[in-house]
């Protein structure tokens, strides 16, 4: 896919979830002033919890109910944990790609 089009489509997928770009940024600035937006991560990824440890991906036990999830109570918040990642990659509109089909409940 192109960048265009990814872009396009993560605006879209920002704005099902409640994100109301700011009319400037779309007519004046680069994908940059978009994408590393918080307000634009909380709406793309969400503002949900996850254990640092598991992931809520453990095949062990049901999400959050770990040991390390139960004696620590150490989470991250989505959102962040992606802007975060997304910072180290080279092209970080690939990394927006990956979040495409998914929803928020997903991720």
């Amino acid at each position: 896919m192109k960048n265009e089009q990814i872009l396009k489509k993560a605006i879209e997928k920002a704005e099902k979830n409640g994100w109301t770009p700011k009319i400037q940024v779309i007519l004046f600035g680069n994908y940059n002033d978009i994408i590393w937006r918080h307000d634009f991560a909380k709406a793309f990824w969400g503002n949900g919890k996850e254990c640092y440890h598991c992931k809520g991906e453990s095949k062990n036990w049901v999400k959050e109910t770990c040991p390390e999830c139960f004696l620590n109570k150490n989470y991250r918040i989505e959102w962040q944990y992606h802007l975060q990642t997304m910072v180290l990659e080279k092209e970080p509109l690939k990394y927006l790609e990956k979040f495409l089909e998914t929803t928020i409940e997903q991720i």
